[in-house]
């Protein structure tokens, strides 16, 4: 492998460790320390989500204009400030509903420029000694990108299982220091020649510019649309409903946050086996009819999970979702990674980002909504019968199926 795919696979996996000890921490100290209810749970949630929609664009604009290598490592020095702005509020008391929405909104603020900058060094990192690349060399690095972020989330995930035990300040010191050391391998794969002068622009001209280059692609505006339903029905359900199943399913034994970073983890060694698979045999030339097919499958398991299954078939249902949504990330990564110019390529990145992560911050709050006023269970029901009239739409259109990639 070559030095510097080791670096950039080094630093996307540290900032998932992070995230993936972020995504049971956060939820479970709004839950279980905080005591906080259902629809409080979904603000929290999506405190982290809406920032996408105000900063991932203009994330992607400067990322664009200067070099993504160092936009990245800066986002990752102010994500660990973060979790180091908690921890010392931790030492003096614990944590109420403001403090943890201004904690998520700072941490959306930074991830919102980290995203577009890190993703955007995929091309770099796929080019050979001599600079050049082709499409199936970008398809597998983007398999070895996503193998690093499922990777980095288990073993996050595994850290976060401790809760109970650890408690959340050695958690939140865990991912001060591992973000810290993403930064360095990040910041190391800036670019050492001079970049060529470029006019400046305003950066809403710049947003314009990459939302006209993906609004011509026809592919790309179907692929676009389909990130922004899966954010809101899949992601949205997936943050909110799954930490309520968790404390339901662990009844009164008070262990509910093991449980739920068991399902994390049965969702993340799903995506990690799907992620080999695709590294092994490839991502195909027809990407575009492998993400319906996982639109199609995501509908079914909704639906399976919603008859409320015994704790052993949640955690297996759990694995086949995330090998299921891995395999659509990965698919739709790749496209995007292909199919956007390379001088629009960051922004083309936050817009298909904001679709999937904007949307899911509204689609958290409304599973909030749903779940406060009926059982979590229905939630997955409606959400598996929206999956399936999108398949249904999406494959009468036709545009993202007859994508064809040259290997």
């Amino acid at each position: 492998m070559p030095p510097r795919l080791q670096k950039f696979l080094l630093g996307y996996s540290g900032t998932s460790l992070a995230t993936g000890l972020q995504v049971i921490l956060l939820p479970w100290i709004a839950v279980a320390v905080v005591g906080l209810p259902a629809l409080h749970l979904g603000w929290v949630q999506a405190s982290v989500l809406l920032p996408n929609l105000v900063f991932l664009l203009f994330g992607g604009a400067l990322a664009d204009r200067r070099d993504s290598a160092a936009v990245a490592a800066l986002a990752c020095i102010g994500l660990a400030l973060c979790h180091a702005g908690l921890l010392l509020y931790f030492s003096q008391r614990l944590p109420d509903l403001l403090v943890l929405l201004f904690y998520g909104v700072c941490l959306g603020v930074c991830t919102a420029f980290l995203q577009p900058a890190r993703d955007n060094l995929v091309q770099r990192t796929a080019r050979d000694r001599k600079g050049h690349t082709t499409e199936s060399r970008v398809q597998k690095t983007v398999t070895w990108m996503m193998l690093a972020q499922y990777g980095g989330q288990a073993v996050g995930m595994l850290l976060a299982s401790r809760f109970d035990q650890w408690g959340p300040q050695l958690l939140l010191s865990v991912q001060v220091v591992v973000l810290a050391i993403a930064a360095v391998f990040l910041f190391s794969l800036r670019e050492k020649t001079l970049r060529v002068p470029v006019e400046e622009k305003l950066p809403l001209t710049l947003i314009i510019e990459g939302m006209s280059q993906a609004w011509r692609r026809p592919a790309l505006r179907e692929l676009i649309a389909l990130m922004a339903f899966n954010g809101f029905v899949h992601i949205g359900v997936f943050l909110v409903v799954l930490p309520l199943l968790a404390a339901q399913y662990s009844g009164a034994g008070g262990r509910g946050a093991s449980y739920y970073a068991t399902l994390q983890l049965a969702f993340v060694a799903g995506t990690v086996a799907a992620t080999v698979t695709l590294l092994r045999r490839g991502q195909g030339a027809q990407p575009g009819r492998g993400i319906l097919m996982c639109l199609l499958y995501s509908a079914a398991l909704l639906v399976a999970i919603s008859f409320g299954p015994t704790p052993l078939g949640l955690m297996l249902l759990c694995a086949c979702w995330g090998a299921v949504a891995a395999a659509s990330a990965a698919l739709g990564r790749g496209i995007v990674q292909l199919l956007a110019p390379d001088q629009y390529r960051s922004r083309i990145i936050s817009i298909y980002q904001l679709a999937l992560f904007g949307s899911a911050a509204l689609g958290a709050l409304g599973a909030g909504v749903l779940s406060e006023y009926a059982a979590p269970l229905t939630t997955l029901l409606w959400a598996g019968m929206l999956s399936l009239l999108a398949f249904v739409l999406v494959l009468w259109s036709g545009a993202l199926r007859g994508v064809q990639i040259q290997n």
